[in-house]
This record gives structure tokens, C-alpha cells and sequence, in this order.
């Protein structure tokens, strides 16, 4: 027979006190594995509320082609493959060489470049968190433990102590991507090099078309310059004659004073001309990333290459040039800094580990009971913010609308450009057409007027004074050519970049 049994209150729940006991010393226990399936469950659970945001490129209503169905075809981007040494059909050995050492030596491309590599940077320092991180860690420390720390037990008071503490440590840890923060901070990366690629092209493509504007510019000026100093001398010879012809009676003072007003506008125009032209040759110094007072352009009249489109050109061939699609890969970044801020909503779960060794002295320091580790999982739950998270989600919302914006309006700017490019090959093309009317005219003209001089039929004055105009009407007609020149180098750019579709049709100087 067992001992006597002790009963606590004599009421209608009698329970005897090593029962109690027995059911307070050992709870109910529960199964781990009950543990990790609802653990399981709750993290599945919140995973399927948090799929990484897709990206889903903003959609642009493009025509098939632009103006004249004739000149401007609709194909596919595959037919027209880009040429990105464009400036060599225009077959100017000196344009070839100033873009060739802007290409090496630009500061402008300098920096585009260095933006490259910062941002590539940036994509590497984002992979690398996907991957474990690993660390080593130790101290060796004489320390001195007070006595009058915290007690741990009421029982067993402190004593102050010191010793030696050398401890060796390695860890490692791994954050578990479950809600998408860590592939969004990826994804945003390499949106961003993608883009800092597309804005190198892009400023390569400026500064090529920047240098070929500036060039063709310079070398017009040349023509003009030298046709004006064949109208001074025309004009002077026209003064010549009109003093000798005034001081015989037969000129009138009011017709001698145009003819050295019209001399006096030629010789200022010629000084004004210089001047443009070293503006010309100073951008130029710049844009190759020389120094402008050692920048030495010399003058002459190269054959100027006009170019027509051959081939049809397809509305989405806009779609490569570097400022829209610079403009699209700001668009995928901001898409994905909308996922990075919805993941804060959730939980950051990281793994972590650590091993290492810890004793007073290190001849026990590699001994199994010096031996300290730990293993599992930790992890941040936001509870209350302030409306914090709300608010940054809020940001990239509108972010991400601004930014597709931006890409719609870099589309409707470039159909522009091109639109612009088109109306100025046609009119200009009619405009080059009647230029080149005038000036066979007034070289007729100037024919006719040199026999009739030669024949004794008129003077002198009438002769200069056809020769004048057709002097004028050369540089008429080569001021539109320049115009047409540099409507060329604005499709280009328009375009993106080269184009074969461009090809060359007559060379004119």
C-alpha cells in the first residue's frame, strides 16, 4: 500500500498535491514536427501573397511608316541593320579623323564611361547578395569582471574576477529571398547599368553628330569665305570703275554711293563669316577634347556626299535609338523599386550559423568543450511604421508613372525629329533643285554678259555686275546644300545611329 496521500482543500475538486506536482513539472508536449508544419504553412502563405511585381513593357501605338509610301516603307527592324560608323559615308578623310580622337580622347564620353562602370559596380555589389556571407571574427582580450554586476541568482553572489578570453569565431548568415526585396534590388541594378549602357550610346551618338554639325558647318563657312572674297574683288573693281566713270560725268553720285555701300556689307559680311568660323573650330576643339587655342582646322573646300534613303524605313526602327530605350530601362527600374517597397510589408527572414572556440587559455582553446556555435533563423516584422511603408510605396508609384511618361514622350519626340527630317529632305531637295535653276541662269547670264563686254557692246560696270550675281547665287545655292547637309546628320541622329538604308547619291562641292 502506497504512503499516506496529502489533500489540499476539502471541496468538491479534491486533487492530490504530487498530482499537482506532477502536472505542473511536465506541461503537455508538443510534437516539433507540428511546430514546422505550421510554420510551414504560415510562410507559404505569406509567399503566395508576395510574388516578386513582373515588368511588362509600356505599350505605344507606332504607325507602320512615315510620309511618301514610295520613299518610306514599312519592314521589319531585322532589315535594316545598324551601322554604327556612319559618318564614313559621307567620305571626308578629315571628319573621319576629328571623330576618330573624340572617340579616344573626349572628356564627355570620359564620363559616360566612368557612369558605366559605377553602375556595373552596383549590379555586382546586388548579386552579391544572393549569394551566403561569410565572415571571421575573434577577440583576445585581458578582461576584469566586476563584482557588483547584476546578480543571475539571489543565491550565488559575484565576485569580481579577472582573466584571459581568446575566441576565434566563424559565421556565416543568408537572407531568404521569400517576398522578392533581394531579386527586385537585382532586377532594379541591372535595369540601371542597361541604362547607363544606352546613355553611353547615347552620348557617343550626340557627340558624333555634335562633331559632323560643327564640321560641315565650318567647312560651309570655307565656301562661303572664299566666294566672298570673289565678290570683294568684283565689287572693288566695280567701285574702281564707277569713280572713274563719276569723276567723267557719267555716273550719278547716288549709284557710285550703293556700289561702295554693297562693298562695305560684302567686306563686313566677310569679318562676321571669320569670326563663325572660328566659334566652328573652338566647339570643335572641345568636343574631341582638345585645347581650343591649340586646335588648328585648316580651311578648305572638300566635296560634300548627299544621302537619300534607298530603303524603306519601319516606325519601330525608333525603338533603338539610345534616349528611348534609356528612357524604357528607367521605366523597368522604377517597376522594380515598386516590388523592393511592397517587400517590406513582410517579414526579413535571414539565416544565420557561427562556430568557433572560446577559452581562457590557448593551450585549451581547440578542445571539444571549448567548442560554441549557433544555428537558425531570425528575423524583422514591421508592426507599426507610422504609415511609413505605405508612403514609400506611394513614392514608387508615382515614380514608376512618371517615368512611363517620360518613355511616351521620348517616343513622340523622336517621331518628331524624324518627321521633322523627312519634311526637310523634300523641301530641301526642291529648294537644292531651283538653287542649281538660278545659277545655270546666271551663268548664262554671266556668259552673255562677258561676250557682250568683249564685243564692245556694254561696259565694264554691266559685267562685273553679272558676275556679282552670279557669285551671289553660287552661294545661294550652296548655303541650301550645307542646309541638306546637315539634314542628314540630323536623320541620323533622329534614327538612333547609322542606318545602310542611307545611301550616298551624287557627291557636290
Amino acid at each position: 500500500m502506497s504512503g499516506p496521500t496529502i489533500f489540499q482543500r476539502r471541496d468538491p475538486c479534491w486533487v492530490p498535491c504530487h498530482r499537482v506536482e506532477r502536472v505542473l513539472a511536465k506541461p503537455p508536449s508538443v510534437s516539433k514536427w507540428a511546430v514546422v508544419g505550421f510554420v510551414s504553412i504560415v510562410v507559404l502563405g505569406l509567399v503566395s501573397c508576395a510574388a516578386p511585381r513582373p515588368y511588362a513593357q509600356p505599350t505605344l501605338e507606332l504607325p507602320q511608316s512615315w510620309g511618301d509610301a514610295g520613299m518610306w516603307q514599312a519592314l521589319s527592324v531585322q532589315d535594316v541593320p545598324a551601322n554604327p560608323e556612319w559618318w564614313v559615308q559621307f567620305n571626308d578623310p578629315a571628319l573621319t579623323v576629328l571623330i576618330q580622337k573624340a572617340l579616344t580622347s573626349s572628356t564627355t564620353l570620359t564620363i559616360a564611361k566612368a557612369r558605366v562602370d559605377q553602375a556595373r559596380a552596383g549590379l555586382q555589389t546586388a548579386n552579391a547578395s544572393t549569394l551566403p556571407q561569410l565572415g571571421a571574427s575573434g577577440r583576445v582580450a585581458r578582461l576584469q569582471i566586476s563584482q557588483y554586476r547584476p546578480l543571475n541568482n539571489y543565491n550565488s553572489p559575484n565576485w569580481s574576477t579577472v582573466q584571459t578570453d581568446i575566441a576565434p569565431l566563424m559565421s556565416a548568415s543568408y537572407e531568404l529571398d521569400l517576398w522578392g526585396r533581394v531579386s527586385g534590388t537585382v532586377q532594379a541594378s541591372k535595369g540601371s547599368f542597361e541604362q547607363s549602357v544606352v546613355d553611353f550610346q547615347n552620348v557617343k551618338l550626340v557627340l558624333t553628330t555634335d562633331i559632323a554639325t560643327n564640321y560641315f558647318n565650318a567647312r560651309q563657312v570655307d565656301i562661303e569665305l572664299g566666294l566672298l572674297k570673289q565678290i570683294v574683288q568684283a565689287q572693288e573693281k566695280s567701285l574702281d570703275v564707277a569713280l572713274s566713270r563719276y569723276e567723267l560725268g557719267l555716273m550719278a553720285a547716288l549709284e557710285k554711293s550703293q556700289i561702295e555701300l554693297a562693298l562695305d556689307a560684302s567686306r563686313i559680311q566677310y569679318e562676321q563669316l571669320r569670326r563663325t568660323r572660328e566659334q566652328y573650330v573652338h566647339a570643335l576643339a572641345t568636343l574631341i577634347g582638345q585645347d581650343a587655342n591649340s586646335f588648328v582646322l585648316q580651311e578648305e573646300s572638300s566635296p560634300r556626299t548627299l544621302l537619300r534613303p534607298a530603303l524603306g524605313m519601319p516606325s519601330t526602327l525608333l525603338l533603338r535609338r539610345p534616349d528611348v530605350a534609356s528612357a524604357e530601362r528607367a521605366v523597368a527600374v522604377a517597376n522594380a523599386q515598386i516590388g523592393i517597397a511592397q517587400a517590406a510589408y513582410y517579414p526579413t527572414i535571414t539565416m544565420g550559423s557561427s562556430f568557433g572556440y572560446e577559452a581562457t587559455q590557448l593551450a585549451n582553446l581547440y578542445y571539444a568543450p571549448s567548442r560554441i556555435w549557433s544555428f537558425g533563423p531570425s528575423f524583422t516584422l514591421p508592426l507599426f511604421d507610422g504609415g511609413r511603408i505605405d508612403a514609400s510605396v506611394a513614392f514608387s508609384e508615382a515614380g514608376y508613372a512618371a517615368t512611363v511618361a517620360i518613355y511616351k514622350k521620348a517616343v513622340l519626340t523622336a517621331f518628331q525629329e524624324v518627321q521633322d527630317a523627312i519634311t526637310g529632305f523634300n523641301t530641301l531637295e526642291e529648294a537644292l533643285a531651283k538653287a542649281k535653276a538660278a545659277t545655270a541662269l546666271s551663268q548664262k547670264i554671266y556668259t552673255l554678259a562677258k561676250d557682250r563686254y568683249e564685243g564692245g557692246l556694254s561696259t565694264s560696270l554691266d559685267f562685273l555686275q553679272a558676275k556679282q550675281a552670279l557669285l551671289a547665287t553660287q552661294r545661294q545655292e550652296t548655303q541650301i546644300l550645307a542646309q541638306r547637309m546637315l539634314v542628314q546628320v540630323f536623320l541620323i541622329k533622329a534614327l538612333g545611329g547609322g542606318w545602310d538604308g542611307l545611301k550616298s547619291t551624287e557627291t557636290l562641292k
